[in-house]
């Protein structure tokens, strides 16, 4: 009995040895695709989306791994469709998390959504999670130095915003990118070329790996929403502002900034980009949408929505889009409005969620 182990062991061992061996010649001479678990670029003072990437995601942890395509200009898209900036009309949503669309498949995204109904039109995602206004202000910039001119500039003003404006951006230096304090540092040089050792020469094994993984991943999310009951949603410190007075507010959570810093370099970074949208002839929209949270507990302390609404006047912008009183509805009119309209324990949208977003979008902006 022992013998047949040792020899099971053996041939095992044999056999990994030749399938590695497989693996490294197809890695390098047959299969060129490469497969990241995210794009995201991180350097010491910034980062990004890497250019030209792609990845199967999965951030959030009752929602099933979806693929991520980031093309050359490092915005994601539906990894089929090429932007010619050369004809056509190009609209632009700034945004975070929300407008990337985390937790969602491409084409389910709000953004996609748009893309495939407005074919006439250029649609650029330049969302990109832990991003606020101070570096969608970056972000314009960039794109009209590239020669880009949006006719129609969307900005999704999330209440994430005010905590990433408080904690992460430094945005002093009007003449650059704004800095984030919090980015994680480079690996060491040993770690990082083990790593792309793996990612060269073993792409095969990555492949099956992933997939099994997914696999487990996707029957765990099947089986958890055929068990989903309503809940009430949690009180987040993101947006404890909304319902909590100033002075209940943990304010080592605002730091190094504060929150009200957090609120003038919003507002100020909105001024810049309503100014720059002017300057080059585009319509500027403003997009707002509620959290469970705030549904839940109001926003007696702070009105979002009127923050939102005076920011508009004051930089005449063509239009807030408010999602706050389509929200609201739906909470009135299901039971379990939260599970319909946010993926399960998040706050981040279910499909259903990001078809409300599209189809009032297109309405009342195309």
């Amino acid at each position: 009995m022992i013998k047949k182990i040792n020899k099971l062991i053996k041939f095992g061992f044999i056999y990994l040895g030749f399938f590695l061996v497989g693996d490294a010649i197809v890695s390098n001479f047959f299969l060129n695709t490469v497969i990241e678990n995210n794009c995201y670029n991180w350097k010491k003072n910034f980062y990004e989306l890497k250019k030209n990437c792609y990845a199967k995601e999965k951030w959030i942890k009752k929602s099933k791994s979806y693929k991520v395509y980031i093309d050359e200009n490092g915005f994601r898209f539906n990894g089929k469709t090429k932007n010619n900036f050369d004809k056509n009309d190009t609209a632009i949503f700034f945004g975070g998390s929300f407008t990337y669309g985390m937790g969602a498949e491409y084409e389910n995204s709000f953004v996609g959504l748009i893309e495939e109904e407005k074919k006439n039109y250029n649609i650029l995602n330049l969302g990109v999670a832990g991003y606020s206004p101070s570096v969608f202000n970056y972000q314009l910039q960039e794109l009209i130095k590239k020669n880009i001119f949006p006719k129609k500039i969307f900005l999704v003003l999330d209440i994430v915003d005010v905590n990433s404006e408080a904690t992460n951006w430094d945005s002093n230096n009007e003449n650059y990118r704004p800095i984030n304090i919090t980015s994680i540092p480079d690996k060491e040089n040993n770690e990082k070329k083990f790593k792309n050792f793996k990612r060269k020469n073993f792409k095969v094994t990555r492949i099956i790996s992933t997939s099994i993984n997914n696999s487990l991943r996707s029957l765990r999310y099947n089986f958890s929403r055929l068990n989903q009951k309503y809940k009430r949603p949690e009180k987040s410190q993101y947006g404890s502002f909304l319902f909590k007075d100033f002075e209940e507010l943990d304010q080592n959570f605002w730091q190094p900034y504060g929150f009200k810093n957090a609120i003038i370099k919003i507002t100020k970074a909105i001024e810049k980009i309503a100014s720059k949208s002017k300057e080059i002839n585009a319509e500027f929209y403003i997009i707002i949408y509620p959290w469970p949270d705030s549904l839940e507990y109001g926003q007696d302390k702070f009105n979002w929505e009127n923050f939102a609404e005076d920011l508009c006047k004051k930089n005449s912008c063509n239009k807030v889009i408010n999602f706050f009183p389509d929200f609201e509805e739906i909470k009135k009119t299901s039971d379990n409005w939260v599970n319909k309209l946010f993926i399960e324990d998040d706050v981040h949208l279910t499909t259903f969620g990001h078809q409300i977003i599209a189809k009032k979008i297109i309405k009342n902006s195309f």
